[in-house]
């Protein structure tokens, strides 16, 4: 692959109309954190503030984590695990309702394929199978769901793993 820039390295980008920053800062978790614990899939698996304030903080070289802004305004986080087997893991994406329907989402996928694609060819993704939204909007982007992951968060509830080849 790519032998320049490591996959995920920058500190700020721009696609789309909106640009992502890292790190998170302290005021932008604890605003994503509460938004996020109050809304599904988060709200269902019974994901606390504190504890998506926790991941969104905690010391981890392994996971690339962004704080998406649009309009001036903290629009959403994107989260990617890399390297993860053989390509990178999206481990969050969460984008304020408000800024539903702008093309944020695709744009963030976007970003996570072209970023992969540099060193690795597999983009990896979960959602809860009761996600049906979720499930649409990465199919619609070219992933396939490989294997249901029973229990992994909840009991009683699946995770589908999902891969996008981008080879």
């Amino acid at each position: 692959m790519n032998a320049g820039r490591r996959a995920f390295s920058g500190r700020l980008y721009e696609i789309d109309g909106c640009r992502l920053k890292s790190p998170i800062e302290p005021e932008a978790a604890s605003l994503l954190s509460e938004r996020l614990a109050s809304l599904d899939p988060w709200r269902t698996l019974g994901y606390s503030a504190a504890s998506l304030g926790r991941y969104l903080q905690r010391p981890d070289p392994g996971l690339h984590r962004f704080v998406v802004e649009g309009d001036g305004a903290v629009a959403g986080v994107l989260c990617v695990r890399f390297p993860w087997l053989r390509g990178a893991s999206i481990e969050l994406v969460g984008l304020l309702p408000e800024q539903a329907g702008r093309g944020r989402g695709r744009a963030l996928l976007d970003f996570a394929s072209k970023e992969t694609r540099k060193e690795a060819a597999n983009l990896w993704a979960t959602v809860s199978a009761f996600n049906q939204s979720a499930r649409a909007f990465y199919a619609h982007h070219g992933f396939a769901e490989v294997v249901v992951l029973p229990d992994l968060v909840k009991p009683g509830v699946d995770e589908l793993l999902l891969r996008k080849r981008l080879g």
